[in-house]
């Protein structure tokens, strides 16, 4: 179940709205579920309403959360690596159909200008550049989040 699904009514995201139990979360999921609260805490100090003595909590819940992102950022790692090569077996595919569908042997320039344009191999790129994209928004989204750290450790100092 995403996050999504399970999104509570509410207008403000607090601490005591992460559940003890994480069963039917996918890792996207948790890990969503996590930033929307750290999201609303921040956004709690730039409105000036945060409580600092909560900086030390917050901070280890975006510890917890640059943890459950790192397992979930491998997945999506491993996602585009795979994809990469299901694009070059499925090109390679595409262009073995050309040469044995030609009367004669075409060069190799123009088994590759045919096999690019085929539908095969452009959903396939396509798949690679969603996956490519996911994968880097979650490590921006993880270099975020230890900005953010050492930004809530700094706030349980005060």
């Amino acid at each position: 179940m995403t996050w999504e699904e399970q999104k509570p009514n509410t207008e403000s995201l607090t601490l005591k709205d992460l559940p003890d139990n994480w069963d039917g979360f996918t890792k996207e999921g948790k890990v969503q579920k996590k930033l929307d609260v750290i999201q609303e805490q921040m956004a709690s100090v730039r409105k000036g309403t945060f409580d600092i003595s909560k900086g030390d909590r917050v901070a280890a819940l975006i510890l917890e959360t640059q943890l459950d992102l790192s397992i979930f950022m491998s997945d999506e790692e491993a996602r585009a690596k795979s994809s990469k090569h299901i694009a070059e077996f499925i090109e390679a595919e595409v262009g073995n159909d050309i040469v044995k569908n030609s009367e004669k042997k075409p060069n190799e320039a123009t088994i590759k200008r045919e096999s690019l344009v085929s539908d095969k191999v452009k959903d396939a790129r396509a798949t690679i550049i969603d996956n490519e994209k996911s994968y880097k928004k979650w490590r921006c989204v993880y270099d975020i989040l230890r900005e953010a750290h050492i930004m809530f450790r700094n706030i349980s100092r005060l």
